[in-house]
């Protein structure tokens, strides 16, 4: 088989029977502090490759995309062949790590909602945060797919926290990566593993890459007990996550807006004299079944060119913010 891509700690070959799938090994390789740790640790790519097979199909079940196909012997998975965008987001729920240094707080602090961060994927910078408008003047990656990254981001989120909490264990934070399909479609990648998160059980005990990280014990007896633990767990009764997007539909400039005129005579009567201009537009909240999609995104799409707005005086956008 043809290697595509070797990285720190997994290889990617090309599927010999289809140009559109790749098989992505893992190895038993372990890396902390931009690959200034490393280590070979017998079994970890086994274990890795085994947590991050269970994830994505749990996640697939619940209806966000993703690129895994099927297992394959070994430490392998069989995956849609993507290119990986140069950002990785990060997922936090309690402060920990590099959060806590560069913020001065204390580890287990919990945070008053998940936040979600994103980070150049670039190990020359040591992969700096960036800020979303930065991204996007920088041309790493456009608007709307970083919205779409933050949302999946945040359903991923839910559906893996209630999974862990079946097992009384507690999702501190994790990283995720996005690529695009042939087709276009923005799916979830690379991998779900104790290398990509922090877990904790019930006395704030990692049960991931940060035994290996911090000298704490055993990684693989900690992997084995992740690994254990997902096995255990009942992804039915994961209840699923109503998600909510909104299509804000606005008048075209240079076309009259009769609802806006009559806005801006009424502000002006009642004494705000410096209102230069009121267009009256549309926001729709559409509540969907199932974690949004590159489908999905497109159906809004055409929701509101079929319905939602008029095209020939009217522009639209889907916000998922």
């Amino acid at each position: 088989m043809d290697i595509i891509h070797e990285g720190k700690v997994k290889r990617v070959f090309q599927e010999p029977d289809s140009p559109e799938r790749v098989i992505i090994e893992f190895t038993d390789t372990v890396t902390a502090g931009d690959g200034k740790k490393r280590q070979v640790i017998e079994g970890k790519g086994e274990l890795a490759c085994r947590m991050s097979e269970y994830l994505f199909g749990y996640l697939e079940g619940k209806g966000i995309d993703t690129h895994y196909v099927k297992p394959l012997s070994g430490a392998r998975l069989l995956c849609r062949k993507v290119a990986i965008y140069p950002i990785e987001v990060v997922c936090r729920n309690i402060a920990a790590g590099s959060f806590c240094r560069r913020y001065g707080l204390e580890r287990g602090e919990p945070l008053r909602r998940p936040l979600v961060e994103f980070f150049v994927k670039d190990d020359s910078l040591h992969d700096p945060l960036i800020a979303k408008d930065s991204i996007i003047l920088l041309g790493l990656l456009e608007e709307d797919v970083l919205q779409f990254m933050k949302s999946v981001t945040l359903s991923a989120n839910y559906y893996l926290t209630e999974l862990f909490r079946q097992q009384e264990l507690t999702l501190v934070d994790f990283k995720l990566e996005f690529g695009s399909t042939k087709d276009g479609h923005v799916v979830l990648a690379d991998e779900l593993s104790g290398d990509t998160m922090r877990v904790w059980d019930n006395d704030s005990t990692s049960v991931d890459k940060d035994v290996f990280r911090e000298d704490k014990g055993d990684l693989i007896e900690a992997y084995t007990q992740l690994v254990d633990s997902l096995k255990m767990t009942r992804p039915e009764d994961v209840s699923l996550r109503p998600e909510t997007v909104k299509v804000i539909v606005d008048p075209k400039g240079g076309i009259k807006n009769p609802p806006g005129e009559v806005t801006k005579k009424a502000l002006v009567r009642l004494g705000f004299s410096d209102v230069e201009e009121v267009r009256v537009g549309k926001i729709f909240k559409i509540q969907l079944k199932r974690p949004l999609t590159s489908e999905i995104l497109n159906q809004l799409r055409m929701m509101s060119v079929k319905l939602l707005s008029n095209p020939i005086s009217e522009k639209h956008e889907v916000s998922l913010d």
